[in-house]
């Protein structure tokens, strides 16, 4: 079980760097996090950690700090295939990773985050087709809540850490989408319904949307704190952002919204010059667009391959350093956000008496 187990130089460059390591041992002198055992990894046996313990220790000495209420993000953009769930997973992971409580709510009817998150992989391929039809429909999602048949929390499913739970997409997301448009106040069932009660539980919330505008994302969008929108660094996308922006500045003025917006280019690459001007125009022309971004790589699809984020799949190289200065930055932004709220309550997400159409 190698890959259930971190040796303490892992755990440090995970949550930082080798400079760390002294302090997780003298945290683990003082009794302050779990004690470690000896295990072999590799030719010889070494101290270290199983996953779930880790998050005792990034709450100690990671990069990503509680925050001081609890925050809802959801992520979305008009375009498929830009990195959307792959930043939805290791938001997730990292902040559970730093024992904040996570819960991951899926709103997109093709699965990516519920593939990635591994509730997938929980189906075995040997185990007989009635069986595996059994274990679908043992799955209950957002539907089944919405039309009664169960409570919120018995949607909810574990992952492999503690502290990540996730509400996975079913296919029956399609007909709730449609059955929204018939019921009263229908922007804010997600807010009211899943997102407020949700708060009461977890530190963090994370709504990852269709690439399509339907009613589930107009509801994420009315119960988010902050939405990460990302921006393919690639000439369709491009050509696509503007129209997509349009609707977001047309739909936060219609619904009297103010939630915070960061935009993070993906996708780009370091031999591409077309790729690179797209992402430094981005920067350079998008208010609130992180300089950081995602760039493409075999190691980060890897990650996604095995479930992981891409700070624990290779903490010490720099496609992990990258991704944890990303989410540092999205943990600062999203402080100076719920500063700016408690200060002036008036300003922050607070939408509109609910009307009868968007447009949008």
């Amino acid at each position: 079980m190698v890959d259930n187990f971190f040796p303490t130089k892992k755990v440090a460059e995970i949550f930082g760097g080798q400079h760390l390591k002294p302090k997780i041992e003298d945290l683990e002198t003082k009794e302050l996090i779990p004690t470690s055992s000896k295990k072999r990894y590799g030719a010889l046996p070494k101290s270290g950690w199983t996953l779930d313990k880790l998050p005792l220790i990034g709450e100690q000495i990671g990069f990503f700090p509680k925050f001081e209420k609890p925050v809802a993000f959801s992520i979305f953009t008009t375009k498929g295939g830009v990195l959307k769930s792959t930043l939805a997973l290791n938001l997730a992971r990292v902040a559970a990773l730093h024992n904040h409580k996570t819960c991951v709510v899926g709103l997109d009817i093709q699965g990516d985050i519920t593939n990635a998150l591994g509730f997938e992989s929980e189906f075995d391929d040997d185990e007989g087709l009635e069986l595996l039809i059994e274990k679908v429909n043992s799955t209950k999602g957002l539907s089944d809540y919405f039309n009664g048949n169960v409570r919120l929390q018995e949607t909810i499913v574990e992952t492999n850490l503690p502290t990540l739970h996730l509400i996975p997409e079913t296919p029956e997301l399609v007909a709730m989408n449609d059955s929204l448009a018939n019921i009263n106040r229908r922007e804010y069932w997600i807010r009211e319904k899943v997102i407020a009660p949700l708060k009461e539980n977890y530190d963090i919330i994370i709504m990852d949307c269709s690439p399509n505008w339907n009613k589930l994302t107009t509801n994420a969008l009315v119960a988010c704190d902050v939405l990460l929108s990302p921006l393919e660094c690639k000439i369709n996308n491009f050509r696509n952002f503007k129209v997509f922006r349009q609707f977001l500045d047309e739909f936060k003025s219609e619904m009297k919204l103010d939630f915070e917006n960061i935009f993070i280019p993906t996708r780009y690459s370091l031999n591409r010059k077309l790729s690179l001007e797209i992402k430094k125009w981005y920067e350079a022309n998008l208010n609130g667009c992180s300089p950081i971004g995602i760039r493409e790589s075999v190691m980060g699809e890897e990650s996604t391959a095995l479930y992981k984020s891409i700070v624990e799949h290779v903490p010490g190289k720099n496609l992990g350093k990258e991704m944890a200065n990303l989410l540092e930055e999205v943990h600062s932004r999203t402080t100076d956000y719920l500063n700016k709220a408690a200060q002036n309550p008036n300003w922050c997400n607070t939408a509109a008496p609910a009307f009868d159409e968007i447009r949008v």
